[in-house]
């Protein structure tokens, strides 16, 4: 899977701040992929990063073709029990940016696979029009990268699944020499986890096909819960350990999550309405899973319902109920995903 980056600053110590800021993102596994070679054009020369994800790396050495469903944590996401996985965070925006490149490069820019990836930015505007330059920045700038991404419906979101569970078992085949990487693929020829397996694939098979395959989906009902029992575990665990002020303030209002934002009140909206995915505390036991409530709802894969309440709604209504009925894309709900590995039925 390869990126590219066209970074367009007459100042050159600004183009290795640009550099060095892509290839941090890509070490944090933002891109979510097992691999990713990253090349960036600036006006006079082109750089290319490799990064790996951490967990490959880890299990190089001791992942085969026999055991890699069992041994193997899928990219991006952690494990809440041995044969299921979450995201850590919402899907951010640098993630879907990824979806939309790889879209356009192989359908074309006026496909019309690659406008239907396109989210609806003009869902700022809906909410008041002090918001207005999110229209044209939320998404695209790089400031942007780790903010929930929104403006998709139920549909996108899901095949956006689809294609992280292809591109991942794609990168997967290649680290377990299965398959030769393609770099070349269009419309025509591009790799996907059916073609695989009924070998209608472009691709040499260098080894007998593996059984087991990453799937990539939205949550259900059950999985909430069972995520939202994990997660409100690992929290408590760390923070009735920990002694800081930080962790004594997050026990006293547990849950602790970002909601109640009163738009374009400049009194009270001091960054924007959303935040990071990312928080900035480790548990010491567990890997804690943020913003499952609050910040934005996230799609579940029941029709036209949402998971955890988002920024516009009150911290009294996320309490009384887990689940939300959506019927557009807005501006405050965007998803997640779950993984599991599933064994290919002949």
């Amino acid at each position: 899977m390869k990126w590219e980056v066209y970074v367009y600053f007459g100042d050159m110590r600004k183009e290795f701040r640009e550099i060095n800021r892509l290839a941090a993102i890509m070490k944090r596994q933002v891109l979510k992929a097992l691999f990713i070679l990253l090349t960036i054009k600036t006006w006079g020369q082109t750089y290319e990063i490799t990064a790996y994800h951490p967990d490959t790396a880890k299990y190089s050495k001791k992942v085969t073709d026999e055991n890699y469903s069992f041994m193997f944590t899928p990219p991006g996401v952690i494990k809440i029990t041995p044969k299921f996985f979450c995201d850590q965070q919402e899907l951010g925006n640098v993630h879907w940016r990824e979806y939309m490149f790889w879209t356009k490069q192989i359908y074309g820019e006026n496909s019309m696979e690659y406008l239907a990836t396109l989210p609806d930015s003009t869902v700022w505007l809906k909410e008041d029009s002090c918001l207005s330059s999110y229209v044209n920045n939320y998404l695209k700038h790089p400031a942007y990268d780790l903010f929930p991404l929104v403006g998709v419906t139920q549909q996108q979101a899901a095949a956006y699944s689809k294609w992280r569970s292809d591109r991942v078992f794609e990168g997967l085949l290649v680290q377990l020499n299965k398959i030769e990487w393609d770099s070349a693929q269009s419309s025509n020829n591009y790799f996907t986890i059916e073609k695989y397996f009924n070998d209608t694939a472009s691709i040499n098979y260098r080894a007998e096909k593996v059984k087991y395959y990453p799937n990539y989906r939205l949550p259900t009902l059950a999985d909430r819960q069972q995520i939202l029992h994990y997660a409100d575990s690992v929290d408590n665990a760390y923070f009735n350990k920990c002694r800081s002020k930080y962790c004594r303030e997050r026990k006293a209002n547990f849950p602790g999550f970002y909601s109640d934002v009163k738009f374009c009140d400049t009194s009270k909206l001091s960054s924007g309405p959303t935040i990071s995915t990312y928080e900035h505390y480790s548990a010491e036991k567990g890997y804690p899973i943020y913003n499952l409530r609050g910040n934005v709802s996230e799609w579940a894969t029941e029709d036209s319902i949402s998971f955890g309440g988002g920024w516009i709604n009150s911290r009294e209504r996320i309490l009384l109920s887990d689940t939300f009925q959506v019927a557009v894309p807005n501006a405050w709900t965007g998803f997640r995903n779950v993984c599991e590995w599933k064994r290919w039925k002949e």
